[in-house]
């Protein structure tokens, strides 16, 4: 069984501490040359795949560096399903509908909306939504998502659209999950830079911090 190391918080852990606690831990899993990534990639999940006495170790030298972590095992994550892309939405009163390329029609209840997440990943300008226990996704791209069907989200220019689809979104379902990129997004001020706002180091990081919301929030259910 291996293990994954948890934030408390979303917040990225500084550099030198990441150096001293890897260091400190003297484990075959993570070394001080490992930190600079490993404060990069911070979204919630530090690092995966660790033997269980690395796992622990490292949390311990963590801890005295003052970086709070929980030590979780790898199947206790959430598993994320594949996602469904979808070009256009409708919404209606108690389910929102998701129109492929060829128009073929899937639908969720909003009641089942349980995460609104947006990011550039370093590929696409990127909205995930998660409904159930991540039971089923969905996802579409600045660029391709149109508003054939999507009257809620009308506007000029493809940022425009996109913006107000999320805007709508969080109206929809405001006790949804929303992810750093989704709360950055509603502040305003994005104009062109979105890509800038919402960036990601890299694929993986965004996925890590859906992941990380998702098991904050059945953890917190649980207790």
């Amino acid at each position: 069984m291996t293990y994954a190391l948890l934030q408390k918080s979303i917040t990225p852990p500084p550099v030198d501490a990441l150096q001293r606690a890897f260091k400190a831990g003297a484990t075959q899993s993570l070394s001080a040359a490992d930190a600079i990534f490993a404060a990069d990639d911070a979204f919630g999940i530090l690092s995966r795949d660790l033997p269980e006495n690395d796992a622990l170790n490292i949390a311990g030298e963590l801890a005295a560096e003052g970086i709070d972590v929980e030590v979780v095992a790898e199947r206790e994550l959430p598993r994320l399903p594949e996602p469904e892309f979808f070009l256009s939405t409708h919404f209606n009163e108690t389910h929102i509908e998701f129109f492929d390329a060829r128009e073929k029609r899937d639908q969720a209840p909003w009641a089942a909306l349980t995460l609104i997440a947006v990011g550039f990943d370093q590929r696409d300008v990127r909205l995930e939504l998660i409904f159930g226990e991540a039971t089923a996704r969905y996802f579409t791209t600045l660029e391709r998502f149109h508003s054939h069907h999507s009257p809620e989200a009308n506007g000029r220019f493809a940022t425009e659209r996109f913006i107000r689809l999320i805007q709508s979104l969080c109206q929809q379902a405001p006790k949804a999950l929303r992810n750093r990129g989704t709360d950055l997004l509603l502040g305003g001020g994005a104009g062109d830079r979105i890509e800038e706002l919402v960036a990601y180091p890299r694929p993986s990081a965004f996925i890590e911090e859906i992941t990380w919301l998702l098991w904050r929030a059945q953890r917190d259910a649980a207790a």
